[in-house]
């Protein structure tokens, strides 16, 4: 194996493997990526096994071949290379030999052969998102995906796929404690001919986000299988197991109608939170909000180190209700909507609260209430 490719070339592919590749392993080659290369083409392949990516770029290739090596440690070479291309040779599958200008580094490596390859898949359905939407869609959702390893099902994001007679793509996050659904119009996107609803996982959503944020992808090509889903742009392939569990009945858990609505500007409200929060409890992270009469009281109070108030006027009229909330969940939800206002609406201290954004109709946040 030998080629010639550009360091900019380069880098922006080890710069997508990085978050697959896994530095610590029982099996120590995954930690590394493997290189093929082909008719003036490299392709690189990541895995940890829940998690594949693979992706090529444009190089003179004078010899082909393939051969596995530390992700890592390829991608520090190159970010650190002073000169705009670089010369890649490998020997006899011991591993490669990089030059760039004066510098020469020598890297061990793997064989090919003993590196896991993408799974047969046996396609379900297909369909095409637009970038943005599907970007958003994690944006929105993806902070109130569940941390708790023993709720498997709440380890990712479910999505549901339209069918042939609807044309909504819809996206629901909940840890136990916070809900966030988002739904989009496909449009004329090819709409499968069956309602399919997954589970994917956090890593695989935000491995995702990062590519769609950094590049410029138009269009992502979704594949869906029975127990996996594949995302394609391009020379771009993210393939993920999918999550087998019981995705909670969180249509029941939306309040669909409260009868106290408050509209606040959101800059004001996430400042007046953050400000208070300098003073919540260091364990429960809770603050509470006090409706009354033409304002929103926001306060807090560490009994080791003191309280905190900030009042907001408002155009509620309504009777006086209080509640508690994780001041986190409140700062998560307000920072992943993009309009200049925020919805709240609210029933009592037990009941959820929902959260809107007055110019997307299509997102909904619900928070759990909690003792202060």
């Amino acid at each position: 194996m030998k080629f010639t490719v550009e360091k900019a070339a380069l880098l922006s592919a080890l710069q997508k493997v990085q978050g697959v590749v896994q530095a610590r392993s029982t099996m120590p080659i995954l930690s590394n990526v493997r290189i093929e290369t082909g008719k003036d083409q490299v392709h690189l392949f990541a895995t940890d096994l829940e998690i594949g990516l693979q992706d090529s770029f444009a190089a003179k290739v004078s010899a082909e071949g393939k051969i596995t090596v530390s992700a890592k440690k390829l991608y520090e070479i190159a970010r650190e290379s002073r000169e705009d291309t670089l010369r890649i040779e490998s020997k006899e599958s011991q591993g490669i030999v990089v030059r760039t200008g004066k510098s020469s580094f020598k890297l061990r490596g793997l064989s090919a052969d003993e590196f896991p390859s993408f799974p047969e898949i046996k396609e379900t359905g297909r369909i095409q998102v637009p970038a943005e939407a599907l970007s958003e869609m994690i944006k929105k959702t993806a902070f109130s995906i569940s941390s708790d390893l023993t709720r498997a099902a709440l380890n990712g994001a479910l999505i549901r796929f339209p069918d042939a007679g609807q044309a909504n793509i819809e996206m629901v996050a909940t840890d136990g404690h916070r809900l966030a659904q988002v739904i989009r119009d496909l449009k004329d996107s090819g709409i499968p001919e069956e309602e399919q609803k997954v589970i994917v996982p956090k890593k695989t959503l935000f491995e995702l986000k990062k590519y769609l944020d950094e590049g410029e992808p138009k269009e992502i090509e979704i594949v869906l299988s029975e127990k996996h889903i594949l995302f394609r742009e391009g020379a771009y392939t993210l393939l993920s197991r999918l999550i087998d569990g019981c995705f909670p009945n969180y249509e029941e858990v939306i309040p669909r109608e409260h009868p106290k609505v408050v509209t606040l500007d959101r800059e004001l409200l996430q400042g007046a939170v953050r400000r208070v929060s300098i003073l919540s409890d260091e364990k429960t992270h809770a603050i509470k909000l006090t409706f009354r009469k033409g304002e929103l009281q926001i306060s807090s109070s560490n009994p080791e180190m003191g309280e905190a108030d900030e009042f907001i006027a408002t155009d509620y009229s309504g009777e006086e209700t209080s509640f508690g909330f994780n001041v986190r969940y409140i700062q998560d939800i307000t920072s992943a909507l993009q309009g200049e206002e925020v919805r709240i609406h609210f029933l009592d201290a037990a009941s959820p609260t929902r959260i809107e954004d007055p110019g997307d109709d299509g997102f909904i946040g619900v928070i759990m209430p909690m003792r202060v």
